[in-house]
């Protein structure tokens, strides 16, 4: 990769929004060079908040290989299924803890989800 790359493309790399914490200008920074010198980065947004308040509202990059627009923080991303990981180790969790048991119907918790014969499903 090129590392001499201009201060001027790295900010038009980022999408241009105010800075919120510091960490969010660290995690600008770490972006930047993720860029700059691999070619593990295309596009990201990144959003966090801390006691109600933003501290990190980030997008960078572009949307595809084969679509160069910038991301944007209203940008949309295909990715239907992506948290089904997070939602299946939330319910281990769940079941860890003791709170549920796998063996109960999703309808026990989620009463609206047993109708049209979904009743029975674990």
């Amino acid at each position: 990769m090129n590392n001499n790359r201009s201060a001027a493309s790295d900010a038009r790399w980022l999408y241009d929004s105010p800075v919120n914490s510091d960490i969010e200008a660290k995690l600008r920074r770490f972006l930047v060079e993720l860029k700059n010198t691999t070619d593990k980065i295309l596009g990201i947004q990144v959003c966090a908040y801390k006691d109600g308040k933003v501290i990190i509202d980030t997008a960078a990059g572009v949307l595809g290989k084969d679509d160069p627009r910038a991301v944007q923080p209203d940008s949309l991303f295909p990715v239907f299924s992506v948290t089904k990981g997070v939602t299946a180790g939330l319910i281990h969790w769940l079941a860890d803890k003791g709170k549920l048991k796998l063996d109960e119907n999703v309808a026990n918790f989620w009463p609206e989800f047993g109708t049209k014969g979904k009743d029975q499903i674990k």
